[in-house]
């Protein structure tokens, strides 16, 4: 790791955001600031909380800390996108106000992008008894897998770090859908390579009412999960072909099948009628009850007497 005191420009934009987050904000920085990375930037933005949030954040004077406080509140994914717009490093992290990071953590990050910079980020992912990490993932090989197997996706933002430059250039955080973490991750799989990276270096907070608890709980989320899969799908640059875009959109919708009558079979009735009601208002209820689903694994040769490597990257 080359000596990172001589940089000029901080190699990362760690970047917290904020809103009513005193119980857990002086962990947040303080887990940042102990980093045995010393080169980066700490953009804390705070979305106007209505709590002791701001004054906490202002009794850390380390140089590396940039604050702002808006002065109305922008909600979560405006006050990310201007994060990023104010960010300065190579590479950019999110680790929100109940987060945490490892010392470790933005050290192993750094020299893995820096030996595999065609990648637009690289994700954090569990043990897979098939591959032996790091890994380099094509933009086909991340879609196939995203709609036609499990997928890399189902990971939380603390567990990305993008290339900055790559990020500003393909698109802003949606403010229409509340997975906007997954939304950016499937624009940038589609135009760049996505580095598949060890788990186990960020932590990051399950707090009630937090927007991951609530897109996984409501009913209507099913359908803006839908909608936002479906408006990806269709998009010029997905590197998917025409009839497999097709499939990914019938997938799309037998997922959805596949829900409604696991909410019946619970008795869950209200949560079904609820998709179903939205079902029709999308017109879409007869797509989703022919739906078949199709499968297609890209890593079947994998196994772990004979796992994939980054040496046999596609």
């Amino acid at each position: 790791m080359p000596d990172d005191s001589l940089q000029e420009m901080p190699m990362v934009s760690v970047v917290t955001v904020t809103y009513n987050s005193a119980k857990y904000i002086r962990q947040a920085i303080e887990s940042i600031l102990n980093s045995s990375f010393t080169n980066f930037e700490l953009i804390v933005g705070d979305d106007c909380s209505t709590d002791n949030t701001w004054d906490i954040i202002k009794e850390f004077k380390d140089s590396r800390i940039v604050a702002y406080r808006n002065e109305n509140n922008l909600k979560e994914y405006p006050n990310r996108n201007k994060a990023i717009q104010r960010a300065k490093g190579k590479y950019l992290i999110f680790i929100d106000g109940d987060d945490m990071i490892y010392p470790h953590g933005l050290e192993f990050m750094v020299k893995m992008l820096v030996a595999n910079s065609d990648c637009g980020m690289a994700v954090m992912y569990p043990f897979l008894n098939w591959v032996f990490l790091p890994i380099k993932l094509s933009p086909y090989e991340f879609y196939v897998s995203n709609f036609f197997a499990k997928g890399f996706n189902d990971v939380a933002f603390a567990n990305t770090i993008f290339d900055t430059g790559k990020l500003k250039k393909s698109s802003v955080l949606p403010t229409n859908f509340k997975a906007g973490d997954a939304y950016i991750r499937l624009e940038m799989a589609a135009i760049y390579p996505t580095l598949l990276i060890a788990d186990q270096l960020t932590w990051w907070r399950e707090t009630p009412g937090q927007a991951s608890q609530l897109i996984s709980k409501r009913a209507e989320a099913i359908i803006e999960n839908f909608c936002m899969h479906r408006d990806l799908i269709l998009k010029t640059n997905n590197p998917l072909n025409e009839r497999e875009r097709l499939l990914a959109i019938e997938n799309e919708l037998f997922k959805i099948k596949q829900i409604v009558v696991s909410s019946f079979k619970r008795f869950q009735l209200s949560r079904a009628f609820v998709i179903l009601r939205a079902l029709y208002r999308e017109q879409i209820f007869f797509k989703v009850v022919l739906s078949r689903y199709t499968r297609k694994n890209l890593f079947d040769q994998f196994s772990p007497i004979n796992p994939r490597t980054i040496k046999n990257t596609l």
